[in-house]
């Protein structure tokens, strides 16, 4: 994946290290930004890049809110800078003092023109010898009118030449764009289209995959994810062929953590298709792999998917005793969700059982860690499937007293078992 990453960084390169462009409008849905700010992050943390990196993922609800919510993080993201210069054995910023310049902290002001001001201040912090990138990334948009003002008076400031130091970095919709149609054509605005939807990453993947320039041990990973979109879009004959490649791969190279991850996706593969007892065979040879390489999160999550594909056979004795190991290891592991859904699953397999004491025990269970946890939906299940077997038992009280906490926390789907 580091090719594909070092692509959306050359992106960010060219931006950055142009004389004229100070703004770039960055069009992608929140959806699809996981791996282009991994990638500037990666950027922020290159000892190599005298840049400072500032980065904001909060909504924008409206400017005066966002800008409300950039201040208080400023202080904190400043140390964080200082401690990484430390580290590199570079000169540290000015400190900030405990309290923001008045000009920038009066909310009396428009709250562009905090902004533009919060700016001046941190690039003369900067000292001129390091350029200071914004990244302004909010996540969700609820006043668009709002964002494209306040992004239109940061490009006014640049065109007076007040931020000589400063570029900044600006998220864009693709399908509904609030920036890119009124500012794309200003001077000192570029546009970088990073087209991390789906099928346009998928295209990329399938591009980068089997480019000999490329390390073979990165190829495999990225036919990892392309398996991964053969499921998805029910290419199945296509999905286990390049997994069985890849398996072959790592049994040749003695990489036993990734064999163990490849004959678990090959499980997943036959049991999408209901093919259980195939499916079965490579979730066992996965787990035997992961239990020799003392991997507690790989034999958690594959004795789990033995649970669920004894279960769908039928073979509830069989599920039972994978389910429980499941819950043991959550627990010892300190993972309560995962410890939660073990517990629904004993439930389920008692009940099917006939042992619907052993159901009431796990379920009872599971609704007391999820009141611990405050995991509502975790709570919200086992409490229907507790309702409907004590109405089942005839246990009016047990029954009455589920259905109360069900309407204390809000219940707005039944399931059943």
């Amino acid at each position: 994946m580091r090719s594909i990453m070092q692509d959306i960084q050359s992106g960010f390169q060219k931006f950055i290290g142009s004389g004229r462009q100070k703004i770039l409008i960055v069009p992608c849905e929140p959806e699809h930004s996981a791996f282009l700010l991994k990638s500037l992050e990666a950027m922020e943390d290159d000892p190599a890049s005298p840049d400072i990196f500032l980065i904001f993922g909060h909504s924008f609800a409206n400017s005066k809110e966002y800008i409300s919510q950039i201040l208080p993080t400023i202080k904190q993201q400043i140390f964080m800078v200082n401690q990484e210069l430390v580290k590199r054995d570079d000169a540290e910023l000015s400190h900030l003092p405990e309290e923001l310049p008045a000009e920038v902290s009066d909310e009396a002001q428009p709250p562009a023109i905090r902004l533009v001001k919060l700016m001046r201040h941190i690039e003369g912090l900067a000292g001129g010898e390091r350029r200071v990138i914004w990244v302004l990334y909010p996540l969700e948009m609820d006043d668009p009118g709002g964002y494209l003002q306040l992004v239109t008076q940061i490009q006014v400031e640049f065109e007076s030449k007040s931020l000589t130091g400063t570029k900044v970095i600006v998220r864009d919709n693709v399908d509904s764009p609030v920036l890119t149609p009124k500012l794309a054509d200003r001077p000192q605005v570029a546009v970088y289209r990073p087209e991390l939807d789906p099928q346009s990453f998928e295209r990329k993947l399938n591009e980068k995959a089997n480019d000999p320039r490329i390390p073979v041990e990165e190829q495999a990973q990225m036919h990892m994810m392309l398996a991964g979109f053969d499921v998805a879009n029910q290419r199945y004959d296509m999905a286990l062929a390049r997994n069985l490649e890849l398996l072959g791969y790592f049994r040749g190279t003695g990489q036993q953590h990734q064999q163990a991850v490849v004959l678990n996706n090959i499980g997943d593969l036959h049991y999408t298709q209901s093919n259980f007892k195939e499916a079965q065979t490579w979730y066992e040879q996965a787990v035997k792999l992961s239990v020799g390489l003392k991997s507690h999160p790989l034999v958690l999550y594959q004795s789990m998917n033995l649970g669920n594909t004894m279960s769908m056979q039928g073979k509830f004795a069989d599920a039972l005793t994978y389910y429980q190991a499941t819950e043991q290891l959550a627990r010892a592991s300190n993972l309560p969700v995962q410890e939660i859904q073990a517990l629904e699953q004993i439930g389920i397999v008692n009940y099917r059982m006939g042992n619907p004491s052993g159901a009431v025990e796990s379920w009872e269970k599971a609704v007391e860690l999820s009141r611990e946890l405050q995991f509502n939906e975790g709570e919200r299940t086992n409490l229907n499937h507790l309702r409907d077997l004590y109405r089942e038992l005839g246990n009016s009280k047990r029954l009455a007293a589920c259905e109360a906490e069900l309407k204390k926390i809000g219940s707005p789907h039944e399931s059943h078992h």
